[in-house]
C-alpha cells in the first residue's frame, strides 16, 4: 500500500512537470505576439543569420518617404528549413527579396515568415507557418 502511495505521488509529479513544460513550450511558439494578417513586404537582404534556435533574415525596406526601415524576418530552425529546401547558402546579402508573413505587433518591425520569393520566383515556405505555403527548389 505503501509502495502504491509513493508511485501515485511520483507519478503524480511526473505529470505535473511535463504539463508545465508543455505551457512553456506554446508560450514560446505562441503567435499572439503577430498580427492575424498576412502581410507583403519587399526589401534588400543585410545578413542571414542560420543558426539555432530559429533562422533569421535582416532586410532594409524603404518607406512611403524613400526612408530606410531595419526589418527581422523569422523562419524555423536551421534543419526545418533545410528540409524544406533553403539552404544556408540560399540568400545573401544584396538580395531583392519578398516576404509574405504576420508581422509583428511590437513598435520593431519583425515578421513571422511564410513565405519569401526571389527574383519573382517562390525560393522558400516555412513548413510550420500557419499559412503553409511551402514551395521548395528541391
Amino acid at each position: 500500500m505503501k509502495i502504491w502511495r509513493r508511485s501515485t505521488g511520483s507519478l503524480l509529479a511526473l505529470v505535473l512537470a511535463f504539463a508545465l513544460l508543455g505551457s512553456v513550450a506554446l508560450a514560446h511558439h505562441g503567435r499572439a505576439g503577430y498580427s492575424n494578417e498576412i502581410s507583403t513586404v519587399k526589401g534588400t537582404v543585410t545578413e542571414v543569420q542560420w543558426k539555432n534556435p530559429h533562422v533569421f533574415i535582416a532586410f532594409d525596406v524603404k518607406d512611403d518617404k524613400g526612408n530606410v526601415v531595419h526589418w527581422l524576418a523569422e523562419l524555423s530552425s536551421p534543419a526545418t528549413m533545410l528540409a524544406a529546401g533553403m539552404s544556408r547558402t540560399t540568400l545573401k546579402s544584396g538580395d531583392e527579396i519578398v516576404i509574405k508573413g504576420k508581422a509583428g505587433l511590437e513598435s520593431a518591425p519583425f515578421t513571422l515568415v511564410d513565405s519569401i520569393t526571389k527574383d519573382g520566383k517562390a525560393i522558400v515556405g516555412d513548413p510550420n507557418a500557419e499559412g503553409r505555403f511551402v514551395n521548395s527548389t528541391r
